[in-house]
């Protein structure tokens, strides 16, 4: 099992190092998306590797500052190291910036937003205000959303060239998430040509069953959209009515985090 293979770093080689670089940050990810403190012998099940390996890579992020440890049950927490570089994601994503109109708009619809950033194959959700509904759904930071089955994603497509060309070309089927979800790559070009002439997208439950959601792109001076915002709502509240309620709201919301930001400033 290549998890249980020794690291030998010192050796030089770079495939070696290249690997343990790589687990490390499987370790921090895997702290990223657990809540609580976790031991040596859960961080190394969770990633299949050995203790000795396991030990090895968490004593190096302590030295770092990105891991602690909590000295009374010899578990580990992310650092102050993890926190740093976490505020200065969030300083260089400008998110202080745009939180304020994420939350007016989370206000203004009673339902849950989000705020995606554009990767190789999705949207990875970077910001995110819960609805104060007891009945909502939500995204936590990290969540990778499909660009072809997502309002959210449908609107990065939709004014990003480049993406839809790299999520589309030389495809012929898209994969299918739900019983709603378009597989059709002809379909799908025609509803972001349907997305560019309104300025907003919808996702009819394509991803996730009983859920709705309404996004809109944030472009650059360009019109380049590399990010793009969604409001999510279970799909009890949202008939086929609301779509059209909430799309100017989101577009609106969009062009207001568009005018914000920085020139020159891109996710």
């Amino acid at each position: 099992m290549a998890g249980d293979e020794p690291d030998r770093t010192q050796s030089g080689n770079p495939v070696l190092g290249a690997q343990t670089i790589s687990r490390a940050f499987s370790v921090l990810r895997l702290f990223r998306d657990r809540r609580g403190d976790l031991g040596v012998g859960t961080i190394a099940k969770e990633l299949g590797l050995n203790l000795s390996t396991t030990h090895r890579i968490v004593r190096a992020l302590v030295a770092e500052g990105y891991l602690a440890q909590n000295t009374d049950s010899e578990r580990y927490y992310l650092g102050t190291g993890a926190l740093l570089l976490g505020q200065a994601a969030h300083r260089n994503f400008a998110l202080d910036v745009v939180y304020p109109v994420l939350q007016q708009l989370a206000a203004v619809t009673g339902e849950s937003v989000n705020l995606g950033v554009l990767t190789a194959d999705a949207a990875v959700v970077v910001e995110r205000i819960e609805s104060a509904e007891p009945l909502r759904f939500t995204q936590a930071p990290g969540t990778r959303v499909p660009l072809h089955a997502s309002s959210m994603g449908k609107a990065l497509l939709a004014f990003n060239a480049d993406a839809a060309e790299r999520t589309l070309k030389g495809t012929r089927r898209l994969h299918r998430l739900t019983a709603k979800t378009h597989v059709s790559t002809r379909e799908l070009r025609s509803e972001l040509d349907q997305i560019r002439a309104r300025g907003w997208s919808t996702d009819d439950e394509e991803s996730n069953l009983g859920v709705r959601c309404v996004g809109a792109p944030i472009r650059d001076g360009a019109g380049l959209a590399r990010a793009a915002i969604a409001v999510q709502a279970p799909s009890v509240r949202v008939p086929d009515e609301r779509f059209d309620e909430l799309g100017p709201e989101v577009t609106r919301a969009a062009k207001e985090i568009s005018a914000l930001l920085p020139p020159g400033h891109s996710f």
